[in-house]
């Protein structure tokens, strides 16, 4: 019996440690939506520069190459933009280490996009973005194509 109960708490511990380690497996909305309230990017990247990440170094191609203007296609900018930020969940979601600002400071360098663009067109959970539902670009591209031909055919009733 000693043996039995020696596993089980053995189990526990591990069971605890990897919940209190596990990233979270959503962006949080208010993330998003503290880069709508007009503040200078680049004032508030300077300001807080305790992010362990170089966002300068990421790869921003899955978002730019996909999530193109004038006419931003939710369902493929809120994918690509769940493709680059939910590898850094636990870091963009911290508002004290400024992680969120630097992000979306290179992320409008490099996509040139409007401010507040994925506030407010990627909703998903009240969480906020759900990083265990991203789609390949494929998969989010034929849905959108199939959205489009039923608007055709139905004469635009959806």
């Amino acid at each position: 019996m000693g043996f039995e109960r020696s596993c089980f708490l053995l189990f526990l511990f591990f069971f605890v440690v990897g919940l209190a380690s596990s990233s979270p497996s959503f962006i949080k909305y208010d993330v998003l939506e503290s880069h709508v309230q007009g503040r200078g990017l680049l004032q508030q990247y300077l300001i807080k520069d305790n992010c362990p990440i170089n966002f300068e170094k990421e790869d921003y191609r899955p978002l730019t190459s996909q999530c193109k203007g004038p006419q931003y296609n939710a369902a493929i900018c809120c994918n690509a933009f769940k493709i680059v930020a939910c590898k850094h969940t636990n870091e963009i979601n911290d508002v004290d280490n400024g992680c969120a600002d630097s992000m979306f400071y290179y992320i409008n360098l490099n996509g040139k996009y409007p401010i507040g663009l994925f506030a407010n067109i990627c909703k998903e959970d009240e969480e906020g973005l759900d990083c265990n539902n991203i789609k390949s670009l494929a998969a989010v591209r034929q849905s959108v194509r199939s959205r489009i031909v039923n608007r055709h055919v139905t004469g635009g009733k959806n």
